[in-house]
Order: C-alpha cells, then structure tokens, then sequence
C-alpha cells in the first residue's frame, strides 16, 4: 500500500524545526568557545609581555631608569658590573636623566657602575647606543634590566639587533604583581594596551627592516 509507505516515512523524518534549532545551539556552542578562549587570552595579555629570567652575565645593561635594581643584581651576583642608561634628552623636575644618573651614582656609590648615554627615544634605536657602550667591555652575555610589560620586547630587540652576545633579562619589579589584574584598573590597563602596541609594532614592522642586525 504506497500510502501506508508514505506516512510512516514522513514519521521518521525530524519535524523540520529540529534541525535549525540543532544548528543554531551547535553555532551557540561554538561561539561560547571561542568567546571563553578570547576571556582566558585577555586575562594573560599582562604576563606574556613579561619575561623575569636574569642570568649570571658579564655586564648588567639597566634601562628605563631603573638603577636600584641593577644594584640588587649586582649584590646578587648577576654580573660584577653595569651600565647605567641614561637619556641625554628626557627631563624630569628639571633636570635630564643623565644628570640623575650621575646624582645617584654619586649618592649612592656602588662599584663596577658607569653611565652609558643614550639620546634616541625607543629601544630599537637604543640597541645602537647599548652596543657602543659594550664595545669596550667585549662581553659575551649581558644582562638587561626593564619595566615589566617591556620586557618581552626589549629581549626580543636585542636578541635580534645584537646577536653577538648572549641576552638575558630582569623584570624592574615584582614581575607578575598586578599583571593578570590590569583589567580591574584603568592605568594598568592603558600600560598593557601601550605594551602590546609596542610589540607588535616591533615584530610586525621594525623587525623585518633591512638594518635590524648592528655589525
């Protein structure tokens, strides 16, 4: 009986709506995924841009002022000596960062430190400055020392600018404090965003210039 046929197939067959609402809670499904991925990515934005892995080094380079921490390493024995960069241009209450480079040294007195002046605004021209400074001292490792969400990309810079010496790199200050907490707090959130634009645009654009390595 074709008819009898006919109807028990149409009962085997899902109602039509089956299928779109299965399709829509598998895009549901999958879009949740992907936004939870996204959440876990955003919540680890701060501490990927820090590295704190200093290694015992023949010299010390401190950047972005901070010198305090180069003492401590110092006493630590990371390295017998340092280098202190110090911008001849930036001013601060008054007075350029070389100058108070030279007041803490003065204050301060620690053994194995001298300045090294620098006069360019950005790390990947500061790499140029660094390097005259090394010249002299002929070191097979160094030591760098910067702010934290600097630190990825001023190893990255430096391992790619100057491969002729084995990098390192300390983080300024307690390196994962605040760093998966930046979102509860405007000006660490704009730091990390400052920090990631920076990053990018080194590995994007300024790492694949023709005269990224120095000689």
């Amino acid at each position: 009986m074709p008819g009898s046929e006919v109807a028990a197939i149409g009962q085997q067959r899902p109602p039509a709506g089956t299928k779109s609402w299965r399709k829509r809670l598998l895009i549901l499904g999958v879009l949740a995924v992907a936004g939870l991925f996204a959440l876990f990515l955003l919540s680890r934005a701060g501490s990927f841009l820090i590295i704190n892995a200093p290694q015992r080094s023949d010299v010390i380079v401190v950047l972005d002022g901070e010198w305090p921490q180069a003492v401590k390493l110092q006493k630590e024995g990371y390295a017998p000596r340092s280098l202190l960069d110090a911008n001849t241009n930036y001013r601060l209450w008054g007075k350029s960062e070389a100058e108070m480079a030279a007041e803490f040294l003065e204050r301060s007195k620690p053994p194995g430190m001298e300045i090294c002046l620098v006069a360019s605004g950005s790390t990947f021209n500061e790499a140029a400055e660094v390097q005259r400074c090394l010249q002299p001292l002929q070191p097979q490792s160094v030591l760098l020392v910067a702010s934290d969400f600097d630190t990825r990309r001023t190893l990255s810079i430096f391992r790619t600018r100057l491969p002729q010496y084995r990098w390192s790199i300390a983080a300024s200050s307690a390196p994962y404090h605040d760093a998966d907490q930046y979102w509860k707090h405007r000006a660490w959130a704009k730091t990390v965003l400052n920090g990631w634009e920076q990053y990018l645009w080194w590995k994007l654009a300024d790492q694949w210039r023709s005269d990224v390595v120095l000689h």
